[in-house]
This record gives structure tokens, sequence and C-alpha cells, in this order.
């Protein structure tokens, strides 16, 4: 097994926990672990965990029973993105999102964060700027 500091750039960590809140301590610490061995400040390493939490949070939320949330994240030149889905059939994005306070955090958490549709599942992408990465 490598070790995590030989990430390259076509890397990715893959993670499923059930869609439950007391699982998303998992999403967190695994998020935790790869970031800290990027070149990231902690305080970007901790925003990164946040956002994580806050995405799981607003996925969670969804209409119906989602069994199942992912966590991907991808090692890039530059950046780190982190992608979580819920298998929740829903209005994606939801209408008005981006009027709330949620989005407004995930967007002060992370250099770049979107909506979008991973596999057909309601999906955030957060990106996070490595130390030395592009502006």
């Amino acid at each position: 097994m490598e070790p995590l500091t030989s990430l390259k750039t076509t890397d990715a960590v893959h993670v499923a926990i059930p869609a439950r809140a007391e699982f998303v301590h998992v999403l967190r610490s695994v998020t935790g672990a790869v970031a800290g061995h990027l070149p990231l400040t902690l305080d970007d390493i901790d925003d990164l965990r946040l956002a994580v939490d806050e995405a799981c949070e607003r996925l969670l939320s969804l209409p119906g029973t989602p069994r199942t949330i992912r966590l991907e994240l991808r090692t890039m030149s530059g950046r780190v993105e982190a992608i979580l889905a819920v298998d929740a059939t829903a209005i994606w994005p939801p209408g008005g999102f981006e009027d709330t306070l949620s989005w407004r955090i995930l967007g002060a958490l992370g250099d770049h964060v979107q909506f979008e549709l991973w596999n057909g599942a309601p999906a955030i992408r957060i990106a996070k700027r490595t130390l030395g990465g592009v502006r």
C-alpha cells in the first residue's frame, strides 16, 4: 500500500456510508486524513472538513429516504476536490438554494462549489486550492 503522500493527479479516495447523520463524522475524518497529506494550511484542512459536513447536512435533508451517501476525494494539480452524492431522487439543484445561509457557508469554505448530478444522483462538488495552486 502506497502512503498518502504519493497520491498522483489521477488518484481518488472513495467512501460510502449509510445516509444517516451519525455516520457523517467518518467522511469528515477521511477528508481530514487525506487533506492532511496535501499542501494545505491547517485552516484550509478545517475549512474542507466543515464544507464536507455542511454538504452532507444539505444532502441528507433531501426529501425521501436516501440509503447511502458517497464521498470521492480527488487530488489534482493545484487543488483537491470533494464530491458528495446521495442516492435520492429530488429536484436538483433545489430552487433558490443559492440564496440560503447553507450555500453562503459552502461558498466561504470552498474555493469553488457547484451542484451537479453525479451518476444521476444529487451531488455537491467542493474544490479547495492547495498551496501554490492557481488562483
